[in-house]
C-alpha cells in the first residue's frame, strides 16, 4: 500500500522518520516522506521519496517568557500554524490524495484533519509521550520535581486545552475553506480527538528509558527508539580517527542551535578545569582551537563516534537523547526548549547523567563539573553502559511496523508481516 509519512522538524528530528519508512519500504509498502526541503538529501540518500515542503521556519523565533517552555512551545507552534495554512497544509492535502495510509509526526498534527476529509487509516507517530497518564507529567510542562500523581494526569488537558485555544480559529478556518469540514468546538482539544477516537500512536522512544504506562490502552505502543544506520559507504575523517586514537575518550560537546551558550571561551574554560580533551560539533568561532580540542563541521553518525568518547554534552532533543543513551556513556542535558527538560529529567533520575544544567544557571564551571562527575562517577558509568546495552537490544522499526499492520483494517493487512 502506498503510505505518506509527514513530520517536520530539525534533522535530529528527522532521522527517525527516515527509520521508520525504511522499515515499511522493506515491508513491502510504498512510502513517501514529506518533511522540509532543507532535509531532501538525506531523505533521497536512503532510498525514500522525499516530497519537499519549502517553509523558512528560522523566521520565527522563540518567544522570550519567564515560564519554563510551556507557554513559549505554544505561542510558537501557533506562529507556525499561520505559515503552515498558507504553504504547508496545501501542499500537504495535494501529496495525500492517493495516499492510502497516513502517518503524522507530533508537530504535523494538522495533517490529522486531512485524514478527516479522506477517511483512510492514520497514525501517529511522536518522539514524546502526550497521552495522559498519571506516571509522569507532560513533556511540555514543569517537570523537574516530582509533583504525584495529580498533578501529572491533569497537566495534559491543561497543555492541550491551552494550546487548542492558541490553534482554535486558525485551524477550523482551514477545515472550513480548504476541506468543507466543521468547525471544532472550543473544548474539544487535539490529542484528546485523538484519544477518543482510538487513533493508534506509536512512540519511538525506549520503554527501558521511559515504560509503557499501565493506565494507557492497547493502541498505544512504545516501540523502542527507531536507528538510521550510517549509511554504508561513509568513511570517517583521517584527522578525526587521529585524534580519538592519540589520547583518552573525549568528551563530546554539541553545539545545537539551542545550546548557544558554548563559545570558544567557554570550550577552552572548560579543557582548563577539567583537563579533558573536547571534540565540539559546529562551534561558529574559526579561530584557532588548543589541540586538546577538535572542532566538528560536518555530519558525523552517532552511531560510529558516540561510543568512542567519555560522556556527552547535549541540549536534550529528542534525537540526541536516543543516540546518546545507545552509546551507553553518561549523558549532560543543557534543556532549552520543549520537551528537552522533561528528557533531561528523565536521565537525571535513571543515574544516566547528573542533573540538568538550565540555561539560566549555565557556566564553564558548571558545565566542567557535570564533566567531572560524569567521568568519575563508576555507579553512574554502569547505569549508562546497562541503559547502552537494553536499547543496542531493541529492535524498535521491527514493533512499530508490526504495530502499524496490527491496526490496518483486515482488507488492506498484508499477507505477510515478518520482514525482519
Amino acid at each position: 500500500m502506498k503510505i505518506t509519512i509527514v513530520t517536520w522538524g530539525s534533522s535530529g528530528d528527522i532521522v527517525p522518520y527516515i527509520a521508520l519508512s525504511l522499515g515499511l519500504q522493506h515491508a513491502g509498502h510504498t512510502v513517501q516522506l514529506a518533511t522540509y526541503s532543507q532535509h531532501q538529501e538525506i531523505v533521497n540518500s536512503y532510498g525514500i521519496k522525499c516530497v519537499p515542503i519549502d517553509l523558512n521556519v528560522k523566521e520565527i523565533e522563540y518567544p522570550e517568557l519567564f515560564i519554563h517552555s510551556t507557554l513559549r512551545t505554544i505561542i510558537y507552534q501557533s506562529r507556525l500554524l499561520q505559515l503552515y495554512k498558507e504553504k504547508v497544509l496545501p501542499e500537504c492535502w495535494r501529496i495525500c490524495q492517493d495516499t492510502e495510509a497516513i502517518i503524522f509526526g507530533s508537530d504535523a498534527h494538522p495533517i490529522y484533519e486531512i485524514v478527516e476529509k479522506l477517511g483512510i487509516p492514520s497514525y501517529c507517530a511522536f518522539a514524546q509521550p502526550l497521552h495522559q497518564t498519571y506516571a509522569f507529567p507532560h513533556p511540555y510542562m514543569p517537570c523537574r520535581f516530582d509533583l504525584g500523581g495529580i498533578y501529572n494526569w491533569l497537566s495534559y488537558p491543561f497543555f492541550d486545552q491551552l494550546s487548542w485555544q492558541f490553534f482554535r480559529k486558525s485551524l477550523n478556518e482551514w477545515r472550513g475553506k480548504s476541506l468543507n469540514l466543521s468547525s471544532l468546538s472550543h473544548w474539544v482539544g487535539i490529542v484528546r480527538r485523538m484519544h477518543q477516537q482510538q487513533i493508534p500512536c506509536l512512540y519511538s522512544y525506549s520503554p527501558s528509558v521511559l515504560p509503557k504506562p499501565s493506565d494507557w490502552p492497547d493502541w498505544i505502543h512504545v516501540t523502542g527508539y527507531w536507528f538510521l544506520d550510517r549509511p554504508a559507504d561513509w568513511q570517517a575523517p583521517t584527522n578525526l580517527v587521529n585524534f580519538l586514537s592519540a589520547g583518552t575518550p573525549p568528551v563530546y560537546i554539541t553545539n545545537n542551535k539551542n545550546l548557544d551558550l558554548l563559545t570558544k571561551e567557554a570550550v577552552i574554560e572548560v579543557l582548563a578545569l577539567t583537563g579533558q580533551r573536547i571534540i565540539v560539533q559546529s562551534l561558529d568561532d574559526d579561530a584557532e582551537l588548543p589541540d586538546e580540542v577538535f572542532n566538528i563541521k560536518q555530519w558525523i553518525p552517532h552511531e560510529w563516534l558516540l561510543p568512542q568518547v567519555a560522556a556527552i554534552v547535549h541540549h536534550g532533543g529528542c534525537g540526541t537523547t536516543m543516540s546518546s543513551l545507545r552509546a551507553g556513556v553518561p549523558t549532560i542535558i543543557i534543556p532549552s526548549i520543549t520537551d528537552q527538560f522533561f528528557w533531561g529529567n528523565r536521565v537525571a533520575k535513571l543515574g544516566l547523567g547528573p542533573i540538568s544544567i538550565l540555561r539560566k544557571q549555565f557556566s564553564a564551571k558548571r558545565l566542567a563539573a557535570a564533566i567531572l562527575a560524569a567521568i568519575s562517577d563508576k555507579k553512574m558509568q554502569d547505569c549508562a553502559a546497562a541503559m547502552g546495552k537494553l536499547i543496542q537490544a531493541e529492535k524498535g522499526v521491527m514493533l512499530a511496523v508490526e504495530a502499524f499492520h496490527h491496526h490496518l483494517p483486515s482488507n488492506l493487512k498484508p499477507l505477510t508481516t515478518s520482514v525482519f
